[in-house]
């Protein structure tokens, strides 16, 4: 059936025409910025595509800091698609299954589960996604008793290039579904997900200082101590911020007071790392430590309990990131965390003696369980094996373009580092705007770890290996993608998404953003 070009542009956004990241990275005024509210109007979308010859891009929050949703053509928007549909309640009461239109931001989908008591059982640093973004771009948290935060999806419902519908799940289509949970867009319009949540739960959370030293020389029980477990890691203050948590049942009791989450203090902490940036970049350590004194105080306080709070898992989970911001985030095994961390500060040290480089904190350090299963498992047989901990997973399935490493899989009450990831993450913030220098920094970083068997973050803005480019070529931090290692990297499983991504949608018409498909070897 014929679509009219008036039919499609029904469907455009009145105020948007153009597209950016949230960190203002990236910019783009597609042809068509299309909101759609029905599954008729996105398959009106898509049957138009083929006819006026077009490609298709998927968005949804834009926090994403790279290009990857950059287009030319249409480009959809499902904030509008965004309803919770049904709830399906295990007799047991340990879990419930939420079918929802994919449009829904994590926020809203947040709301709406504690209304009914209910909440998701891991979260990524902010609640601004999708569900089809946090989906499609491997989504993480902190924790050895979670993995990727689509370990909580049951089944996911794409509308193909043909127009067709098609519902995959560990049982049904596998290899799609696993294709399907880390697409990038470049599969199928996510219309439907299931999520598994599970009753609402409070996080007690404790928050000390602990010695960079101290931090790698507790590195083997760090990591287990408790259900959920960050670090933020402050290299010119030799300092680290170890964060803690665990469900409980306790009050609820408020954090310790933030400096920067005051206006003031927010607005002079910009300001400093602009002049640092801008004016005066021999300033940055001193900027560092001064800011780390006001947030969190000088002296350690690791075994001492810290400072305490109990807060809902929402609150308790995300945190604030501040400002607008480069960001170039890593996967390796949490075994080679030690070296790894040691080889960085060798470099962030040498860099400042030298004035090379200035880099910003913290650098964020977190780890997740993708250990995976030979066989898919059943919630139950997680269960029995938890200790009462961790996840009650949606499915136990690797995602085909996982970039965390393969390690022994256990879910058990025997996890150690060995079954774990750890992901390394160099921010650089962007104050008022303005761009810092990031290529030399981001080089070193990406050297030491594809040394140690790293990946990139997909959406991230890591710079990537390309051996027809010159060091001068890299050391501007613009990406040259991963196409030159794609194989070598993901193997058999990189090959089978691209052979589904070629069967579902042979003619391209989901491959907006092009141009970063080629460079990261997708197509």
């Amino acid at each position: 059936m014929a679509v009219s070009m008036e039919q499609v542009r029904v469907l455009a956004s009145p105020t948007r025409t153009t597209h950016h990241t949230w960190a203002l990275t990236f910019f783009c005024r597609p042809e068509l910025y299309l909101q759609p509210s029905s599954i008729e109007q996105l398959k009106t979308i898509v049957r138009a595509a083929h006819q006026f010859k077009k490609t298709i891009t998927v968005t949804g929050s834009g926090h994403s800091p790279s290009d990857i949703t950059m287009t030319k053509d249409w480009l959809i928007n499902l904030d509008n698609f965004n309803n919770v549909l049904s709830f399906s309640g295990h007799e047991s009461g340990l879990f419930t299954d939420v079918r929802v239109e994919a449009g829904i931001r994590i926020y809203q989908l947040n709301a709406v589960l504690a209304s009914r008591g209910l909440a998701l059982q891991n979260l990524g640093s902010i609640s601004d996604q999708s569900v089809a973004g946090i989906i499609s771009t491997g989504t993480h948290g902190s924790s050895a008793y979670h993995g990727l935060v689509s370990q909580q999806i049951v089944d996911i419902t794409l509308l193909l290039a043909s127009g067709d519908l098609l519902t995959v799940s560990p049982t049904v289509q596998p290899d799609v579904f696993r294709a399907a949970m880390l697409s990038l867009g470049k599969l199928g319009i996510i219309t439907h997900v299931t999520v598994r949540a599970v009753p609402s739960f409070t996080i007690h959370s404790f928050q000390e200082i602990i010695d960079f030293d101290k931090l790698l020389e507790d590195w083997t029980t760090i990591w287990t101590s408790k259900e959920y477990v960050r670090v933020w890691w402050f290299p010119y203050s030799r300092k680290c911020i170890l964060w803690r948590a665990q469900k409980s049942g306790k009050s609820l009791s408020a954090p310790r007071e933030s400096f920067y989450g005051t206006w003031l203090g927010r607005k002079l902490y910009e300001s400093l790392l602009w002049f640092a940036t801008r004016i005066y970049k021999r300033a940055m350590p001193a900027v560092e430590r001064f800011v780390f004194r006001r947030q969190y105080g000088w002296e350690p306080t690791y075994g001492q309990g810290g400072s305490e709070a109990v807060q809902n898992s929402v609150e308790g989970l995300n945190m604030d990131c501040l400002f607008r911001q480069f960001v170039n985030e890593w996967a390796l095994p949490l075994t080679h965390g030690v070296e790894v961390l040691k080889l960085v500060d060798r470099a962030v040290t040498s860099a400042a003696e030298s004035g090379a480089y200035y880099v910003h904190a913290p650098i964020e350090v977190r780890c997740s369980n993708c250990s995976t299963p030979e066989k898919d498992t059943t919630p139950f047989e997680i269960i029995e094996t938890s200790g009462g901990i961790g996840a009650i997973p949606g499915n136990t399935l690797r995602p085909l373009l996982d970039y965390s490493p393969v390690v022994p899989y256990s879910y058990a009450a025997q996890i150690s580092n060995e079954n774990l990831t750890l992901y390394l993450n160099a921010t650089m913030y962007r104050p008022f705007g303005h761009d810092p220098p990031i290529g030399q920094w981001y080089s070193e970083f990406e050297h030491i770890m594809i040394a140690y068997g790293g990946k990139p973050h997909w959406a991230k803005n890591y710079i990537g290996t390309n051996p027809e480019k010159t060091t001068a070529e890299t050391a501007t931090g613009e990406m040259v993608g991963l196409a030159s290692v794609f194989g070598d990297w993901y193997g058999e499983d990189g090959q089978k998404f691209r052979s589904i991504r070629e069967k579902l949608d042979p003619d391209g018409v989901l491959l907006g953003g092009r141009e970063w498909a080629i460079r990261n070897g997708i197509i």
